[in-house]
């Protein structure tokens, strides 16, 4: 394991080329406003302090990948374990500033630009991609290539008509200049970026970063330990011959009134105690889950 602080410059390679990619059993865009806004108010709390270039840290927390080599033989792709929250936001602030700023600034609209899109067509376009779940890479996508886009299931758009309708208005005002703005995000935040060999398991460092940020579903947690179990190759078809489908009828989002419902993890609950004769603890869930694959399927996890 490999790890550095990292400006949010160098994360997205300065403007070069670069390709995150998320396993397929990564979890849906969850952040929500009460996300969106803190960020924002660290944004302009640093903003107000930073003065002719002055170095100032806030660290947003910590990326986890494992290196995957290179496509086409120039861009480097990176697997996303950890920290997709995070860099899919900055995306996205990145792209309501450059939105806000196309007709006035064009220069600085397309500096953001090679933030957001490497050179050339098709997925390795974009320096990050979502998954699929819920409509996320085509909102995605459609924000960063015309900024909008129709999609009701996804928070993807969401998170980015909220940080335009802020920039926007503040840009609009003279409250906040551009460039000093863009200044802010890509020099004054960092994450600890830490880089995974092939040989080390991403799925217990997975576990570890878990207690902080936006905690994940005990669910989720499940889906992402099958994942790193399995080769990459096998990840996309196991994904949508199966997984998808299961998600698709036992949803983590159903909301019922009032009440949210995590049915998949309820299953997977019951599903433990048809073999145990308990019905353990609901936090407890992945850890009896992965105990059982440890003990009854060491074929599966060596």
């Amino acid at each position: 394991m490999k790890a550095d602080n990292l400006r949010i410059f160098k994360v997205f390679s300065g403007g070069g080329d670069i390709h995150y990619l998320l396993p397929h059993f990564q979890r849906e865009y969850a952040w929500t406003e009460e996300n969106w806004s803190i960020l924002l108010k660290d944004t302009l709390a640093i903003y107000e302090e930073y003065q002719n270039n002055e170095e100032i840290e806030h660290f947003l927390g910590s990326l986890v990948v494992v290196e995957e080599g290179m496509q086409n033989g120039m861009i480097p792709v990176l697997k996303l374990v950890d920290g997709q929250q995070r860099i899919t936001t900055i995306s996205l602030m990145l792209c309501a500033i450059q939105q806000a700023i196309k007709v006035s600034d064009s220069s600085l609209a397309l500096r953001i630009s090679r933030f957001l899109l490497n050179e050339g067509k098709g997925d390795f376009q974009f320096k990050l991609l979502p998954t699929t779940k819920y409509g996320d890479r085509e909102a995605y996508k459609e924000i960063l290539q015309s900024g909008k886009s129709t999609n009701l299931q996804s928070n993807i758009p969401k998170a980015f008509n909220f940080f335009y309708k802020e920039f926007s208005g503040k840009l609009e005002r003279g409250e906040l200049d551009s460039h000093k703005l863009f200044e802010v995000i890509v020099s004054c935040f960092q994450v600890v970026f830490i880089i995974l060999a092939k040989t080390e398991s991403p799925y217990k460092i997975f576990e570890s970063l878990n207690a902080k940020n936006k905690r994940l579903s005990q669910a989720d947690l499940v889906r992402n330990y099958i994942a790193m179990r399995l080769p990459g190759a096998n990840q996309e078809k196991i994904f949508n011959d199966y997984w998808s489908k299961i998600e698709d009828v036992l949803q983590e989002v159903r909301t019922v009134g009032k009440s949210r419902i995590r049915e998949l993890t309820g299953f997977i609950r019951h599903y433990l105690s048809l073999y145990s004769g308990i019905l353990c603890n609901e936090e407890h869930i992945y850890a009896r889950f992965r105990d059982r694959m440890q003990k009854n399927f060491l074929e599966l996890v060596s």
